[in-house]
Parts: C-alpha cells; sequence; structure tokens
C-alpha cells in the first residue's frame, strides 16, 4: 500500500488530489486567494494525509527532477521566474509554500516543465522560455491514461493535441506516441487572463514590461470585467458585444495555436484528436466553438476527468508521482515513455535574444 499526492497551483485555485493505491484518499481546491494569505492551509492540507510515500510539489516552470529537499533559492526563482524585491513578497505565493513544504520534510519532487523534456526538439526551443509549465505536463498524463483506456493501447500509440484552458492561462501541446514533442505555453496565446504574446512594437512601446502585463489584456480585459469568472463571461456573450468580440480573439488565438502546432507532427495523419481540459473546457460556448474551428485539424473532446473536485493537473501530478515511485505498470510506462527522467537543462538555455543572462545567474548565486 502506498500513498501519493499531487497538486496544481492554479491561478484561480490549489487543487489536491492523493491516491492510496487506486483509491481516491484526497480530492480537495482552495482558492488561490485564501491560499496566498495563509500558506500553511498548503501544509495542513497535504499532512491529512499520512504516511506519504510521494508528493508532486507544486513546480511551476519545473525543473529537472528535483527532490523538495534538496532545492536551493535559486532553484525556486527558476520555477517563479519572478524577483522577490520586498519582505512581503517573500511571505506570499508559490515560493513561500515550496519553502515551507521543504521544512516540512515531506517527500516531494518537483517536475519538469515542456522544455526540459528530451523529446522536444532543441530548435523548437531557441528563444522559447515558456512552452508549457510543469502543470501542464501532468494534465497530459490525464490525456494519455484517458487514450489509453479509451483506445486500449500502449504509451507509444498515444497521439493527440491538448487545449487546456485554465482560469488565467490557455495552453497547447502536442503528444506524439506518447511523448510530448512541442508546447505553446500559456504566455504565448491569449487567456481568459493572459494578453498572450506581445507584439514586438508594442513591447517597444510599454517599455518597462512587468510580470503583471502578462496576467492582463486577455479576455477579461477586452471585455471589460476583470472579476468575473470564465463561465459569467460566456453567459454574457450573447448580449454584449464586446464579450462577443473578445472570445471571438480568444478562440482566434486557441486556433492558431493548434493550427500551428499540428505542424510539428511527424503527418497529420498521426493527430487522432484534440483534448480539452481546464476550467474552461466544459463551457458548452467554447466547447462548441472549438469543435467546430478545429475538426478539420482532428475530431474535438473533453478529457475524461478522474475526480469530482481536483483539476486534471493535480491528477496528473499525483499519476507522476505513482510512475515515479514504480509502484504500477501503467503509470510506470507512461512516465518512462515520456522520458520525464531524463529532463536536463534550464529554462534559460537556447536564448539567442540579448539580456543580461550572466549577471541574472550571478545574482542568484
Amino acid at each position: 500500500m502506498y500513498r501519493v499526492i499531487g497538486i496544481d497551483p492554479g491561478s484561480a485555485s490549489w487543487d489536491f488530489f492523493g491516491l492510496e493505491d487506486n483509491r481516491v484518499i484526497l480530492d480537495t481546491s482552495i482558492p488561490t486567494k485564501e491560499l496566498m494569505r495563509a500558506p500553511q492551509k498548503a501544509i495542513k492540507i497535504i499532512k491529512s494525509v499520512e504516511n506519504i510515500d510521494l508528493m508532486v510539489a507544486p513546480s511551476g516552470f519545473g525543473l529537472p527532477l528535483k527532490d523538495v529537499s534538496d532545492l536551493t533559492e535559486r532553484d525556486i526563482f527558476f520555477t517563479l521566474l519572478k524577483f522577490e524585491q520586498t519582505d512581503k513578497e517573500k511571505l506570499v505565493g508559490l515560493g513561500e509554500i515550496l519553502r515551507l513544504i521543504k521544512s516540512s520534510g515531506i517527500p516531494g519532487i518537483i517536475v519538469p516543465g515542456v522544455k526540459h523534456l528530451p523529446t522536444v526538439p532543441r530548435y523548437r526551443k531557441i528563444n522559447k522560455i515558456d512552452m508549457g509549465t510543469a502543470d501542464k505536463l501532468c494534465t497530459s498524463v490525464v490525456g494519455m491514461r484517458d487514450q489509453i483506456e479509451r483506445f486500449k493501447i500502449n504509451p507509444e500509440e498515444i497521439n493527440f493535441i491538448m487545449v487546456e484552458i485554465g482560469y488565467g492561462f490557455t495552453a497547447v501541446l502536442a503528444i506524439e506516441n506518447g511523448q510530448i514533442i512541442d508546447g505553446i505555453g500559456g504566455s504565448n496565446i491569449m487567456g481568459f487572463r493572459a494578453c498572450g504574446s506581445l507584439d514586438g512594437e508594442l513591447a517597444y512601446l510599454i517599455k518597462n514590461i512587468e510580470k503583471k502585463n502578462i496576467y492582463k489584456g486577455g479576455v477579461a480585459s477586452i471585455a471589460g470585467y476583470l472579476d468575473l469568472s470564465l463561465k459569467e463571461i460566456t453567459l454574457l456573450a450573447e448580449k454584449d458585444d464586446q464579450i462577443k468580440n473578445a472570445l471571438k480573439a480568444y478562440i482566434s488565438s486557441v486556433k492558431k495555436a493548434v493550427f500551428g502546432i499540428s505542424s510539428s507532427f511527424s503527418s497529420k495523419e498521426k493527430i487522432v484528436e484534440i483534448l480539452l481540459a481546464g476550467r474552461g473546457a466544459e463551457l458548452n460556448y467554447l466547447k462548441d466553438r472549438f469543435i467546430r474551428g478545429l475538426n478539420d485539424v482532428a475530431p474535438v473532446r473533453v478529457m475524461k476527468s478522474y475526480s469530482h473536485i481536483a483539476k486534471r493537473a493535480a491528477q496528473g501530478a499525483a499519476f507522476i508521482a505513482k510512475g515515479i515511485l514504480g509502484k504500477e505498470d501503467l503509470y510506470e510506462s507512461i512516465i518512462n515513455n515520456l522520458k520525464i527522467k531524463e529532463a536536463s537543462g534550464t529554462i534559460l538555455d537556447d536564448i539567442f535574444i540579448p539580456f543580461n543572462k550572466e549577471k541574472l545567474i550571478s545574482d542568484l548565486d
């Protein structure tokens, strides 16, 4: 008997999913804002499961597999990609929760992001950082289990495009032969909060681009309703032309990403289907439009979920923990085929756009 936990540090909520063998023993969610005010609540939820064998900790942009107990401040920076400039900022957020997990002695690991994977050709990584954060990799594992069960196939026969529609960001991954071969991260596609890739000339005019710029300019900003949920915005779209335009811009951005990433497959015939995941996957307004708009690439359906509450990223994180432990053939074969254990490098590798990388790294040491 063994126990594993997976965590998804989402923009709107943190989700926790735990398994004892194949029985669900933890399935809960807490608003991100609440957790940022009281990060100890994360530790309390984790410790509600006794005798944890392994936990996939919240990993942000990810690292080559690493024990939480071995994390350095430099590692934490690479998972966050955020400068902590004030004492107040150091007391909140993912970084502080990772420090709390480390000090608690809970057996946990940080998993890679898409850029760390050897299955993504190096030329696709050039001048890219966000090709899909670690939680997107976790979500893809749920899609892999889904296809294995649905089509009665082996991990090496898995082929799909994943579209994860989150509260803040949307990401698109290409999976061929059970391996992630390309990814377009959430900061490169318009999301419900995120603006997506910045036009170079606009970036010039903004001048001092900050992290907060990445989290704005998406559907909510265009619609003029920053505090509404995804569902509320889609419900208003029928009567509000500005919201309708915002959603058209969003759907167009996602479609371009899907059509674009389809070119990364060895042949179009390899793409069996497009799997929708994330908070927006169940919304009929979006689902119906993606089914119609993406059918030229492949059939579209909603990825199966294996929990009642926790999002798929948390589920996938728990599945990865099982695969790393080698306690079950299904997940071990998925993880081995994904080559998670062979992940390497940093998210700053293969960047050729000039910036003071050496100073940045020296400041971290």
